[in-house]
């Protein structure tokens, strides 16, 4: 809504003030006042239009919060042609399975150590590797080059502190075959062990005229006869868990090794009847460690090939266990 304008005064022509004579004393309206001083007094201050005034600021405000309002619910409203929208938040980054530390999961851990063999990182090795690893895993750290071509086949978790990976190395002349291990340690995983596990199937290779046959009944690893005084200490533990007695078993355990008496008591409640598989030929890291397989029935069920097994080394006095396995449902 417009009002006509006023003249300068706010006043018409044909007004008077009050008290005035008409046609007497008027001020001019386009001119100066006359000098002298004589004459009309002037003419009173402009008078405001509120009405108006408020009219305006209230479209303005209007105005201004339609388009604050539109660019809230439409952010291309402000946008030209060739505008550039605003940046937008960051959102959060998902979490995915390579975010889990190897440390975290027994499958991811065995699968980073693969990953390092292939990259050559043996400061991953390095890392990833148990406080009281085997000798096996600490050479594979100083010489991590035969590795180079490793794929991990095959993944398991032999009890609820342990688990294995099934490992192939390419070389020139056929793929050879290998077992990582890996245990819990507190509420992490780390790798204690590697070994190889072909070495005992048959090769093109012929067997040297030096060797001596091998009583059917001795226990091997890799291909050779173990120790006497290693074979006793399995057969001792074995002896001591098929009669119950967990309390002797536990005194045979190595004070640093990876399963503790607590495992000793689960073992026996699972009223094991376990021998040593003559049949298998067992691993071995060297003249100082030791693992063998297992036969027999556990918790009523059948134990055979790589469901049970025993480890015992003597690295820091006599033979004792490092670690076992019986794997039941």
């Amino acid at each position: 809504m417009t009002y006509p304008q006023q003249p300068y005064g706010g006043q018409g022509p044909s007004e008077q003030f009050p008290g005035q004579t008409p046609g007497h004393g008027q001020p001019s309206w386009y001119g100066a006042p006359q000098p002298g001083g004589f004459g009309a007094p002037p003419p009173p201050p402009p008078r405001r239009n509120t009405a108006a005034v408020v009219t305006v600021v209230a479209l303005v405000v209007l105005v201004l919060g339609g388009l604050g309002f539109t660019g809230f619910v439409a952010p291309g409203f402000f946008l030209g042609d060739g505008g550039t929208a605003a940046p937008q938040a960051p959102t959060a980054p998902s979490t995915t399975s390579s975010s889990v530390p190897p440390s975290a999961d027994p499958e991811r851990l065995l699968e980073a150590v693969v990953e390092a063999f292939g990259a050559q990182d043996a400061k991953v090795l390095e890392d990833v590797a148990c406080p009281e690893a085997g000798s096996a895993v600490h050479k594979v750290v100083e010489d991590v080059a035969p590795f180079r071509g490793a794929e991990l086949v095959a993944t398991r978790k032999t009890s609820a502190d342990v688990a294995v990976g099934a490992v192939e190395v390419a070389t020139k002349s056929k793929p050879e075959e290998y077992e990582l291990k890996v245990v819990r340690d507190g509420d992490t995983w780390c790798w204690t062990n590697i070994s190889r596990t072909d070495v005992g199937k048959t090769s093109a290779k012929p067997t040297s005229p030096t060797s001596a046959p091998t009583d059917p009944k001795t226990p091997t690893a890799g291909g050779k006869p173990v120790d006497p005084a290693a074979l006793a200490a399995v057969q001792a533990f074995l002896d001591s868990v098929n009669a119950g007695d967990a309390a002797k078993a536990k005194t045979q355990l190595c004070a640093d090794g990876i399963k503790k008496p607590q495992h000793v008591d689960e073992l026996v409640g699972h009223d094991p009847d376990l021998r040593i598989n003559t049949t298998k030929d067992g691993i071995t890291a060297g003249p100082k460690s030791f693992q063998l397989y297992l036969q027999g029935t556990a918790k009523g069920q059948k134990i055979d090939g790589h469901s049970g097994n025993v480890w015992v080394t003597n690295y820091d006095g006599p033979w004792c266990v490092h670690a076992f396995s019986v794997v039941v449902i």
